[in-house]
């Protein structure tokens, strides 16, 4: 029989387009306090920092509470990785000639919906 995960885990969000020096630490509200407060000091010091985090239940996996989430902010090569790999994703998939023609009905309609919208 396998054995339930019990607990929590904290998980720590990149700010990596964020130098530590500009985090800016959110006010926090009674339960973000509460659950801070429960947390042992080496994963509440970064949160009182101002580094972006949630608090998970491992039994359920909902999130119990997060903190400073206006400060996730991926660096610049991140954003571009993730450009590349939509580029690529996208290229592949319209190289398919039935997703194509899905796209250019798609693309039809949706200029169609518009203009019907401006006027």
């Amino acid at each position: 029989m396998k054995k339930k995960s019990q607990g929590y885990a904290v998980i720590e969000f990149n700010h990596g387009g964020i130098p530590d020096n500009e985090l800016q630490p959110e006010e926090f509200n009674q339960l973000q306090v509460s659950v801070l407060n429960a947390l042992p000091a080496d994963r509440k010091q970064p949160i009182l920092r101002g580094c972006p985090a949630a608090v998970v239940n491992l039994a359920t996996g909902e999130k119990i509470a997060s903190f400073n989430m206006k400060n996730v902010a991926p660096t610049e090569y991140q954003k571009k990785a993730l450009g590349r790999a939509l580029y690529e994703a996208t290229q592949r998939y319209l190289q398919d000639p039935e997703n194509a023609k899905k796209f250019a009905e798609w693309k039809k309609q949706h200029e169609k919906d518009r203009s019907g919208s401006d006027t």
